[in-house]
């Protein structure tokens, strides 16, 4: 991570950093997308931003007044 980075791209290095770091590498394109769905999951919806202490759910939520739509996977 550089300093000159965005704060929003330093806190989502972070996130993934946070997230992967005890998740074994994925064996298939199958397990790449199952856990990649996961991570954004848990980054959009449960896990604080270091910086508002507020998911990036609860921020576009507070921004327009609903909630974001959730992600339609693709099948």
């Amino acid at each position: 991570m550089t300093k000159n980075e965005p704060a929003a791209i330093r806190e989502y290095k972070m996130a993934f950093e946070e997230f992967f770091k005890d998740i074994p590498k994925p064996k298939n394109k199958k397990e790449i997308k199952k856990q990649m769905d996961e991570f954004m999951h848990w980054y959009n919806n449960i896990r604080k931003q270091s910086d508002t202490g507020k998911t990036p759910a609860e921020m576009y939520k507070e921004l327009y007044g609903k909630n974001p739509k959730p992600i339609v996977k693709r099948k």
